[in-house]
C-alpha cells in the first residue's frame, strides 16, 4: 500500500481540467441535453439562483472528487497513470453511473439523457485519475 501524500496541485489541475471539461461538454452537447431534460436556456437560466454560486459549488465538488480519487489511488496500490484512470472508472461504475442510473429509471429519463448526463463525470473521472494518478508529489 503506498502511503505517500496527495499531490494537491495534482488535485488543483484536476479539479479545473474537469470544470473545463464540464464548460465544453455542455456547450457541444446543449441542444441534445436540455432536449433529455425538457427545458430550455432560457429555463434553466431564471432557475438558477445565482450562476457565480453554482459554477463555485461546481467547482468544489471538483476539487472535492479530484482529492477522494487521488487519496484511493494512494492508499489502494501504485500511483501511476493506467492505475489512476482504472480507479476513476471503477468509482464512476460503482457509484457515479450507478446512482445517476438508478435516478433516470425512476424518472423515466432517455438512455441519451443519461449518457449526456453521465458521461460528463465518466470522463472527467477518467482524465482526473489520470493526473492525479500519475503526477506523484
Amino acid at each position: 500500500m503506498n502511503r505517500g501524500g496527495i499531490n494537491i496541485w495534482a488535485v488543483l489541475v484536476a479539479a479545473v481540467v474537469y470544470w473545463l471539461l464540464g464548460a465544453v461538454w455542455f456547450t457541444i452537447f446543449s441542444n441534445a441535453w436540455l432536449a433529455s431534460i425538457g427545458k430550455t436556456m432560457e429555463q434553466l437560466q431564471h432557475e438558477v439562483v445565482n450562476p457565480g454560486a453554482a459554477y463555485g459549488v461546481a467547482f468544489v465538488a471538483n476539487l472535492i472528487i479530484a482529492y477522494v480519487l487521488g487519496w484511493v489511488v494512494i492508499r489502494t496500490g501504485e500511483q501511476t497513470v493506467v492505475r489512476g484512470i482504472t480507479v476513476g472508472a471503477l468509482l464512476w461504475v460503482g457509484l457515479v453511473g450507478t446512482t445517476i442510473g438508478t435516478a433516470f429509471i425512476f424518472e423515466g429519463r432517455s438512455l441519451e439523457g443519461f449518457v449526456l448526463t453521465a458521461g460528463y463525470p465518466l470522463v472527467g473521472m477518467l482524465l482526473m485519475g489520470a493526473i492525479v494518478g500519475g503526477w506523484k508529489k
